[in-house]
């Protein structure tokens, strides 16, 4: 079994926020900051609400901080030997992954906080001597999670981690990006994409490209050359878009719904989606504004920023959304959306530093 080496503790929080419309998100509501620090940041939300991300404490050494639905924080400790840690993802109960690095954040070994935030090694497979490192990029339902191994002599090595049976297996040469709750899983190898199907048979993807996301039937959606592409389970490749410059897809939601960005040639990139049909829909960005795509989720919205502090829910039938500032001089940065149109972050105020943010929508239930 993975071996945990580290216990912390935990500090209650009262969250406050502004009353929100019946037409706009609540929030941004304030989670605060490790006792004695300045600065936290909201990276990863849970359907439940718990937000995973990273704060400084009281002698200004950035930490993992963990902030539960009521927003009590509990702070998450690299594992020994190791400075940072990176957050990934964050589960339905509350288990968070990602990995623990060096200051500088190329070597480190993936990790798994527990509720009690104990920090659990997710070792390297053994197929390679010398494979000392490891890193994780997702995780699904199942609690299976994939990333790579890496730092020996041959080449990395695509990787799963069963966190519940605290088993370790290589998938394949590369890196595993993503897998869904089959346990299919996309990567990449030698700058060309990987798709491994449920059964672990690697499957070719039709005129190559770059993979970035999967949903459960094994749509595997990225780019072919300079277009937004996707391929069925089976490798068959169908190019989204030809009619602007460039294209990529680098989502898809549950409902088939491809979520990317397009370039006219003009350097200015664009949000769009495509719907199941491949009906293509851009974000209206104002002539000359910047924007990006930053995720979706599996419930038809997208997170999209544009300029430096604006960020929109792109909603269902085209509805946007627009999270509000913590002040009209303020400044917010989005980084991730839930199922339940939750959505963290960070924002501040003048003369004040960056703090961990979730808005919540104006009906998400009971926490």
């Amino acid at each position: 079994m993975f071996r945990g080496v580290l216990a912390t503790a935990a500090v209650a929080l009262v969250l406050t926020a502004a009353p929100a419309t019946a037409d706009e998100p609540g929030g941004p509501i304030d989670l605060g900051t490790l006792p004695g620090g300045l600065t936290s940041w909201g990276d990863r939300v849970s359907n439940a609400g718990s937000v995973f991300g990273t704060a400084y404490d009281k002698q200004s050494v950035e930490r993992g901080a963990r902030w539960d639905a009521a927003g009590r924080i509990t702070e998450l400790l690299p594992q020994p030997g190791y400075q940072v840690v990176k957050p990934v993802a964050i589960t339905e109960d509350g288990v968070a992954i990602g990995d623990s690095t060096n200051t500088n954040g190329w070597l480190g070994r993936a990790t798994l906080w527990d509720a009690s935030g104990t920090p659990v090694d997710l070792p390297p497979v053994s197929s390679f001597p010398g494979n000392s490192m490891s890193s994780v990029t997702a995780v699904n339902a199942h609690g299976i999670a994939v990333g790579y191994s890496y730092g020996g002599p041959g080449p990395e090595t695509a990787t799963k981690w069963d966190t519940a049976r605290g088993t370790v297996t290589a998938v394949g040469y590369g890196r595993g990006f993503a897998i869904n709750d089959a346990g299919a899983v996309i990567g990449s190898y030698q700058g060309e994409p990987r798709y491994w199907n449920p059964a672990g048979d690697l499957v070719p993807l039709e005129g190559g490209g770059t993979a970035n996301d999967l949903d459960e039937a094994g749509t595997v959606v990225g780019s072919n050359g300079s277009h937004a592409a996707k391929w069925d389970a089976a490798g068959h490749l169908t190019v989204l878009d030809t009619t602007w410059k460039s294209s990529s897809a680098k989502k898809i939601g549950a409902d088939g719904t491809i979520y990317g960005e397009v370039d006219a040639g003009d350097g200015e990139v664009r949000p769009a989606r495509w719907d199941s049909l491949g009906q293509l829909t851009v974000f209206p960005v104002p002539d000359g504004g910047w924007s990006r795509l930053v995720t979706a989720n599996d419930t038809g919205s997208a997170l999209v920023q544009t300029g430096s502090s604006q960020s929109f829910v792109w909603g269902p039938g085209g509805r946007i959304t627009l999270l509000p500032l913590q002040a009209p001089d303020g400044y917010c940065t989005a980084q991730d959306l839930n199922d339940r149109g939750a959505v963290t972050g960070a924002c501040s105020i003048p003369g004040r530093n960056l703090h961990a943010v979730r808005w919540d929508p104006p009906v998400i239930g009971n926490w």
